[in-house]
Order: C-alpha cells, then structure tokens, then sequence
C-alpha cells in the first residue's frame, strides 16, 4: 500500500494493528516484497480486520451507490446511527476520491487548515471541572465520530462494510458449554454487607479515545477499589479493529485493571472486524496474572444470593439479535435460577429492546418476548447502542425498569424533551456536552455513564452521571411488599 496514502489514513484516524499484536509473522520473517513497517502489518491485518477503503473498493462503493442510493444510504444510517443526506454522501464520495488519487495534498490541507475556530467553538478561559487535567486536552473543534462532519472518516474506516459480498472472516464463537470453559460462563458476584453495597460501573460505546471517553475512564480510575465490577457495554470505533482496542480501550482502561473486574460485550462495531480483535482483548486481559481479570466469552452472569448481573451477545450472529437457541437456553436457566432464589436479575446487553424518539420496540425484544415480558423474568435492562442516557419506567408491555447509557464516548445530538418513547420516561440526559454558559457546540449532547450500587437489602442505587464528574439523576429502585422492582425514589442531578 502506499505509504502517502498510509499515512493519509492515519492523520484520518486509522488505528493500524502492528504485525506482533496480530501474531501473524515471527520476528525473523522478512517482510513481504514492496512492503515495510505499517504499511506490511495492514497487508497481514486484511484477514483479521476491516480494512480502511482503498480506491477499488471506493469505485465499488460508488458504483453500488449510483444503482442502489436507497439501501447504500440506508446502510450508512444505520452504522452512523444518523440521518445522512444523499448529498452529503456525494460531496464525501468525491472528497475521498480526490484524497485517494492526491494523498499528499490532501496531508498538506489537513496540516494546514485553511481558516481558524469560530469563538462559538473555543471554550472560555474559566472553563473548569474539578476532574480537569492537562493529560486530558479538551479540544471542541474536534468532529472525529460525528456522523456528518465526519463522514469522510466513517466512509474511509467502514465504507468497505457497505460493500456487497465485502466480509472478515469471523473469529471462533466461545460457547457456555465448551470443553474448555467449565466456568460455564458464570461467575461468583460479592454478595453486599451492611454499610458496603457492590459498586459496579456501566458504560457503552466509549471505544473512541476522544476526550469525553478518556474523562469517563478517569472517573473509574479515581474510583479505586471501591469500584468493584465495570461493564463496557460494547462499541469499539470506527469497527473494532485491533488498533482501536489497543488505543481506545486497553491503553485507557489499563490501570483499572489490578483492582476492578472489567467485563466487556461484543457489538456491531467490533463484528465489522469479525470480533478477531475483540476476543483477543478478552484473552489478553485475562492472561496477564491478572486474578480479577476472568472473563472468557461474549456473554456471562456475575451472581451471587442477591443479584444477578447478565451480559448478552446482541451482535455475533446477527446485528442487535438474540435467536440462537444454545444462548436463549444458557439465559433462561441463568433467569430460572435467580427468580428461583429471589435475586435481581439485571440484563446487560448492547442492543437496545426499544429507545427514546421511537415509538417501536425492537427485535431483539422480540427475540426475547417469553423471558421478559411473558415471564417477567428481568428486573432492569440496561444497554448501550441507543445515543441518549435515560431512565425508563415499566410499561403495560414492558414489565422490566430499562436504563440506555449508549452516550460513553460517541458524540450524540442533544435530546430534546417531548420525543415519543414505548415505555415511560422519567430521567433523560437533555443537556449539552459543554454548560451552557459557555454557548459551546449546544448541538451536542452530553457524554456520561452509569453507577449501580448493590445494596444488602436487595435495593438498586442507579446513578447518571456525565463525563465531568457531575451526578445528573440518582435513582432507588426496590420491591415493595414482595411485588415487582419499581423507582421507589427519583432525585434529580446537577444542571
């Protein structure tokens, strides 16, 4: 490949894996013909990972774009989770086709931006937070992830994606019952004592390395060992490559390591790339000597007497889906049993059973139609996917508290109050990522995650907070009188 246009992906945004994380030469092999340093690990990484477009596979997509534009777009919205324009795809085809043929002027402009920040994009000087660090520059100007004024990155780092027959060869699946896991996927959860409830942090698509993200993994870091469990949710961008996990997940969340349990579940983005990448983390994790560090699959259940914390696969067969009837087996057994003994279930998953601004449920809660709301068998769903943090209430159909905490680490447009939504609201994250009296990018929505506190009583503590530090909802949940989980209090947050 060539090098111009090598590190012309790279200033993009492009995460290239090196050939020894991908294990794919030894260190005496001489390196392929014609190729050296990065430019031969990315050749090596074509068969574990997405590779970013090239300009065949641009031409490709262009062509499949003239003939079928509907279901190209489509396609697009729905990585983006985002409305793109049909001209706006045009404009970023030929953006990236004269970067392609021209890769060393298109460095040369993006060295040298040809005008400044607006003042409604730079953040004023007595802008503080008391979690604010030099190490973790704030720039607002940056766009990287954004579906619009990035485009020409998620066309470049997924467009191969949108390309018909354009597959990774998919990484083994781990099942529950394999010859080599006699955990059976099933752990042991601290069973919570008086004046120590179980802390267990949850966050979803943080895997970007942007600020937001990086302010999120300080909270965790500075919580220590009081923060027992953390569950990122899935979603490791642009599509799970080995470069990604390593820049935006491992490096982030590597001290956190000794003394929490970090536990993760595959999504869309991470299957773009096969979940090669993403099965390896898990191993890499678990084999550094690290005795907290014991997860093997994509899915799991943390229990202990009191609560069962269930981690789903919502993405290896299918994206957002749950139908394999091995998996729907291992979940109804892992819900029979904490029913049986009267723990909290709580469902972890990256695909969302329904989201805020919809008016439908979705298919994956079809897919799970008898557990949950049949049998009744969940008491909070929580999952990333959907952009806006919220609260949801039970529903009519909907037998189960749900929390979306899809807002980690992606920039997500501002949430406007008023927007249909299947089960009752009662928290949504409607503020700006920056206060608003700094009048800095208001479009934007705020970045944050979740805390649940596992008390001895069998109550939930459920906590919102941003990527500042800043607790914008607090919630009790609790059975009352033997009956169902229900928001026995609801304390709004800082504004």
């Amino acid at each position: 490949m060539d090098r111009k246009r090598m590190e012309l992906y790279a200033a993009l945004g492009y995460r290239a894996p090196t050939a020894s994380r991908l294990g794919r030469r030894d260190a005496q092999a001489a390196p392929a013909p014609g190729l050296e340093g990065t430019a031969r690990d990315v050749a090596d990484a074509e068969a574990h990972e997405l590779p970013p477009l090239g300009p065949e596979e641009l031409e490709a997509l262009r062509a499949r774009f003239q003939n079928e534009p509907e279901e190209v777009l489509s396609q697009a919205r729905e990585s983006l989770d985002a409305p793109v324009s049909e001209l706006d795809f045009v404009r970023v085809l030929q953006e990236v086709e004269q970067a392609l043929r021209a890769p060393e002027e298109a460095l040369h402009a993006l060295r040298n931006p040809p005008f400044q920040a607006k003042a409604s994009v730079l953040l004023p000087p007595d802008f503080r937070f008391p979690l604010m660090t030099g190490e973790i520059p704030i720039d607002p100007t940056r766009t990287k992830f954004e579906p619009v004024a990035d485009l020409r990155g998620w066309l470049l780092f997924t467009g191969k994606a949108w390309l018909r027959g354009a597959t990774v060869p998919r990484a083994p699946f781990r099942r529950h019952d394999g010859a080599h896991h006699p955990s059976r996927f099933r752990y042991p959860l601290r069973e919570p004592a008086a004046g120590r409830p179980v802390e267990v942090a949850l966050f979803s698509d943080f895997g970007t390395g942007e600020y937001p993200a990086r302010y999120v993994a300080r909270q965790l870091l500075m919580r220590g060992e009081r923060l027992e469990y953390a569950v990122h949710l899935g979603g490791v961008y642009y599509a799970g490559r080995q470069g990604e996990f390593d820049a935006h997940v491992a490096e982030p969340l590597e001290s956190l390591l000794p003394v929490t349990t970090l536990l993760t579940l595959n999504a869309n983005a991470e299957m773009r790339s096969g979940g090669t990448p993403y099965f390896r983390y898990l191993d890499e994790r678990r084999g550094a000597a690290r005795t907290r560090q014991f997860q093997e699959g994509s899915y799991f259940c943390l229990a202990s007497e009191r609560f069962q914390l269930i981690g789903l696969d919502t993405a290896y067969f299918e994206p957002g889906r749950h139908r394999d009837s091995a998996l729907l087996g291992w979940l109804e057994s892992v819900l029979a049993e904490g029913r049986q003994r009267g723990a909290v279930n709580i469902l972890l998953s990256h695909g969302a059973p329904y989201r805020y601004g919809g008016t439908r449920t979705s298919a994956l809660l079809e897919d799970l139609k008898a557990l949950v709301v049949e049998q009744s068998q969940v008491d909070l769903w929580c999952w990333g996917g959907a952009p806006h943090g919220a609260l949801f209430d039970r529903g009519p159909e909907l037998p189960f508290l749900g929390a979306s905490l899809g807002h980690g680490g992606l920039p997500v447009r501002r949430a406007e109050p008023g927007a249909a939504s299947p089960a009752p609201l009662r928290f949504l994250e409607s503020q700006p990522r920056f206060p608003e009296w700094t009048g800095v990018r208001p479009d934007l929505g705020n970045n944050g995650y979740g805390s649940l506190l596992l008390h001895e009583d069998g109550a939930v503590e459920l906590q919102f907070l941003d990527w500042m530090g800043n607790v914008r909802c607090t919630a009790r949940l609790a059975r009352e009188g033997g009956g169902p989980l229900v928001i026995q209090r609801l304390e709004p947050g800082e504004e």
